[in-house]
């Protein structure tokens, strides 16, 4: 309950900032669309920067949706979690505000549990198997339980492959064991960091420059355009090839406020959720092909490793979540494989 009041209070505080200073320009968001008239704007809050080549996918992706809608959705643009931690707005969606969050499995987990078993080490091998998970009866079971949490998943979709950054040479899951490796307060980061091998380090992605910079960590991981953009190329040479998750990133909004909207402006969600997921695949495939060179020019040496030893880890995953509903994982294997 305590808890609860904290993220209701929370909420309120961000949401009454955020009528103060936030008209939709400057450096930290951008609008679309006239605010102005009637309807409901919706406050993108994402990870990653103005300058990630993903934020102007973003930008176009709610532009379809506001125009689809007839004007009735418009949207603001807040990058870099401007509006907050992922966590934090995820809670105030669920409470009804008119807000939109980019995240990972793992933060849905506490609304949903096994929800983030769509994200376990080395279970996902293809990008195109992120729309399957989500298009799937499991995938649709999260969806009508997130909704009885008062959150609606818009979109599930390929987020990049994710590989490990660091500041020393790895080859192998033994050279992993001295390594602090950044990852997110989550039950399932930390499950990602031990099938590596290394140690976890739980720290802010805002503050992951600064973490390896004064050697709080020794390594990160991510798709490769986000480790370019944070400029994690500074402190660390080395990109080992763990591959280690073939990854999808959840839009996440309201329920309260998605079943508010008309059925032409649910359409116009729905409609441009379909269309970005499935387009989104090749961009996030072409990009990672660019942003490895440019690491590499960067002077980032590519370490290619033996993933045998990472995946015959990843077999334990599920003895570490007992709090599971039964079968989940080998629901999530049977989705991705029709």
């Amino acid at each position: 309950m305590k808890k609860r009041l904290l993220a209701a209070l929370m909420a309120a505080s961000l949401c009454a900032s955020l009528a103060a200073c936030s008209g939709g320009t400057g450096d930290s968001s951008s609008s679309g669309g006239n605010t102005s008239g009637s309807g409901v704007t919706l406050k993108f809050n994402f990870v990653k920067s103005s300058s990630d080549p993903e934020y102007e996918w973003y930008d176009q992706y709610f532009s379809d949706i506001s125009e689809a809608s007839g004007g009735e959705i418009q949207y603001e643009l807040y990058p870099s979690e401007a509006l907050g931690g992922s966590a934090d707005v995820l809670e105030m969606a669920a409470q009804g505000q008119a807000v939109v969050q980019d995240c990972d499995l793992s933060y849905l987990s506490s609304y949903v549990p096994g929800i983030d078993a769509g994200m376990a080490p080395y279970l996902i091998q293809e990008p195109e198997q992120v729309v399957k998970l989500w298009k799937s009866d499991v995938g649709q079971e999260w969806c009508d339980a997130l909704a009885e949490k008062g959150l609606h998943l818009v979109d599930l979709h390929y987020f990049g492959t994710r590989n490990l950054i660091a500041d020393t040479e790895v080859h192998s899951r033994a050279d992993m064991s001295n390594l602090k490796i950044r990852c997110a307060a989550t039950p399932m980061w930390n499950e990602v960091v031990r099938v590596l091998g290394g140690n976890a380090t739980n720290t802010a992605w805002s503050e992951t420059y600064q973490a390896l910079s004064q050697g709080v960590a020794d390594a990160a991981e991510s798709p490769s355009p986000l480790l370019y953009s944070a400029r994690l190329y500074e402190p660390c040479k080395y990109l080992i090839k763990t591959e280690h998750l073939v990854a999808a990133t959840a839009i996440v909004m309201s329920e309260e406020v998605y079943q508010s909207l008309s059925p032409e402006a649910q359409e116009a969600i729905d409609s441009c959720a379909d269309i970005f997921a499935d387009e989104v695949v090749d961009k996030v495939l072409a990009n990672e092909q660019e942003y490895d060179q440019m690491l590499q020019d960067e002077g980032v040496q590519i370490i290619e490793v033996d993933k045998t030893e990472f995946i015959e880890a990843a077999q334990e995953t599920p003895e570490h979540f007992p709090e599971w509903p039964e079968g989940i994982y080998e629901r999530v294997q049977e989705a991705i494989a029709s």
